[in-house]
């Protein structure tokens, strides 16, 4: 019977090559040996991270947000919004005031998954459900392809400053055709991005910490570096240097501040959602506060300053706001055709930028798209191999189509928030007004009708139809941004577009938590105390993370540990000992 053996071969062979390309699962975790456990909604990526991996310190965490603040995004969210009429004082006072914002609620929705060690389409689990999450999951993988290839371009684009600077042959590569939309060299520095990426892709985000330490030094210098050269060149500058070219109704103005404000959310809009994947390698959960609520705002602040100056400068020396950094560090290197020093200074700072776009790439983009492919296919996924699929996604969207002016590239910014606001909106709501902090880790891998996160059939109505009906308002508006001479609406409805992030989020929390005061969820079991958002911060809750307490307090789980009510227990009393 010499067939059936080597049937059985073959089958044996099928099943061993399944078994490898399989994602792995936790071993040796007492979640895995939890009656609730399901292999289906976990692998060793999706379960909670355990404390080998809990790396991020408090400093970890500035370094992280100091590195992703002071890129290019920030920089060309500045200096763009001087191309579209909007006076420079008022460009930056309305970025910088939405980077606050937006860094309360980045801070807001790091809170969960720092405490529980989940990433985000875990967390979105609680608030969407078990299937629910799938939504916000899709919605949030969409936005990190588009990101993730136009944010390649734009390091590609730098990149091939940095080449020409030592190879100045590599300006003058054979011709595309004109429909490409592309130049020869930046076709292939945006491969070369590309391939470098995908390397650095195979790096655990966990151990990622001294990239990002030595990526903010090595980006900062080059910013200042970049920034004094214009000073120099221009004799100095001020805001006064870019004046607006034809004067505009009040009305008028106040619409670009606000389109300025919901730009500077836009920027930073996916942090909101993204947070928890870095937050989870958190070693406690003040160290993704503090630090970050400090940082952000500080470090991207500086960037968009200097964006509006050398913009500034630039129409002082040539006529042009230069307004993103390729034409910046072209237009230096142009300068020096025979001087080797200064041409490898231009190459250091292009090759740095570049490096900020590929730091954001990783932690906005490629990492989210990873963790959400891998809730979506855990049995195949890995966040690895999700970072592969999202590079390859990239190049298929030919990014350099997207975006050539910069009207395009605040209309992308203002898209991208409004369509992870309500997302941000639900969680944050779900989790301090209705849940107060009080979740169950094993019932996040529990796909039967027993899981608190079940609701109905495996999805969160509420949570589905909020984030439907908060998206409405303003989907006339997008629209008409994208296509405005094919799209014809209402002057005052194409201007809620410019309050898109603000209103969605609004709209969204607000109609989640009505839904709970009007229809009760029955046994949620939740603390009715308030959250102190200073209890948020204390460092005291160390003990209480470590591995005996959060896995082996079987009650506490079971019925769902209180976030603030285990803080409250470990605070010294007044007249206490400790």
């Amino acid at each position: 019977m010499r067939w059936l053996d080597n049937f059985n071969n073959a089958f044996q062979s099928k099943q061993a090559f399944i078994r490898y390309i399989e994602a792995p699962q936790p071993e040796g975790d007492e979640l895995v040996n939890n009656d609730k456990y399901n292999i289906r909604w976990s692998n060793v990526d999706l379960a909670p991270s355990p404390p080998r991996d809990r790396k991020w310190t408090q400093w970890t965490f500035l370094a992280f947000w100091v590195a992703h603040a002071a890129g290019a995004g920030s920089w060309t969210a500045g200096s763009s919004l001087i191309n579209v009429g909007l006076a420079p004082r008022d460009a930056y006072i309305a970025i910088a005031t939405s980077h606050i914002l937006i860094t309360i609620l980045v801070v807001l929705n790091g809170r969960g998954p720092a405490r529980y060690h989940i990433g985000f389409p875990v967390f979105a689990r609680t608030s969407y459900g078990m299937w629910g999450s799938y939504m916000a999951i899709v919605m949030r993988a969409i936005v990190c392809i588009i990101w993730n290839g136009t944010n390649s371009y734009y390091g590609g684009r730098c990149l091939t400053v940095a080449l020409t600077a030592i190879f100045p042959s590599y300006a003058r590569l054979p011709p595309l055709p004109k429909s490409a939309s592309i130049t020869s060299p930046d076709l292939l520095s945006f491969f070369i991005f590309m391939i470098v990426f995908i390397s650095i892709s195979f790096v655990h985000s966990r151990d990622l910490k001294w990239f990002y330490i030595g990526k903010s030094i090595f980006v900062f210098v080059a910013m200042h570096a970049i920034l004094i050269w214009w000073v120099v060149k221009s004799h100095g500058v001020t805001f006064a240097y870019i004046a607006v070219d034809k004067p505009i109704s009040t009305t008028a103005h106040i619409w670009l501040v606000l389109r300025a404000f919901n730009t500077g959310l836009g920027t930073a809009s996916s942090l909101t959602v993204n947070q928890g994947d870095m937050a989870r390698y958190a070693d406690k959960p003040g160290s993704a506060i503090w630090t970050t609520l400090i940082g952000y705002p500080i470090a991207s602040a500086l960037p968009c300053l200097y964006g509006i100056l050398v913009a500034a400068a630039g129409r002082k020396i040539t006529g042009t706001a230069f307004w993103n950094l390729w034409d910046v560090l072209n237009y230096m290197l142009q300068q020096y055709p025979d001087n080797h020093g200064a041409r490898f200074g231009v190459f250091l700072c292009a090759v740095a930028i570049a490096l900020s776009y590929l730091a954001v790439n990783l932690a906005t983009n490629s990492l989210p798209f990873g963790s959400d492919v891998t809730a979506l296919f855990p049995r195949w996924m890995t966040i690895r191999r999700g970072q592969v699929i999202c590079t390859i996604l990239g190049i298929a969207i030919v990014p350099w189509k997207l975006l050539n002016n910069a009207a395009a590239f605040l209309t992308f910014l203002s898209g991208y928030g409004y369509w992870l606001s309500p997302i941000a909106a639900i969680m944050s709501v779900d989790y301090y007004l209705v849940k107060k902090g009080n979740l169950s880790v094993p019932d996040l891998y529990d796909g039967s009708p027993t899981s608190r996160y079940w609701f109905w059939r495996g999805i969160n109505l509420r949570a589905a139809v909020c984030t439907i009906v908060a998206l409405l308002p303003c989907l006339p508006s997008l629209a008409w941004s994208i296509a405005p001479t094919k799209v014809h609406i209402a002057h005052g409805a194409q201007n809620l577009f410019y309050i898109s992030f603000v209103m969605t989020w609004t709209i969204a929390g607000a109609l989640y938590y009505a839904s709970y005061l009007v229809f009760p969820e029955k046994d949620l079991q939740v603390d009715e105390k308030r959250l102190a958002f200073e209890e948020m911060a204390d460092e005291i809750d160390q003990q209480e993370l470590s591995d005996t307490a959060y896995w082996n307090e079987e009650s506490e789980r079971n019925s769902g540990v209180n976030d603030m009510e285990n803080i409250d227990e470990k605070i010294p009393q007044e007249g206490s000992d400790k």
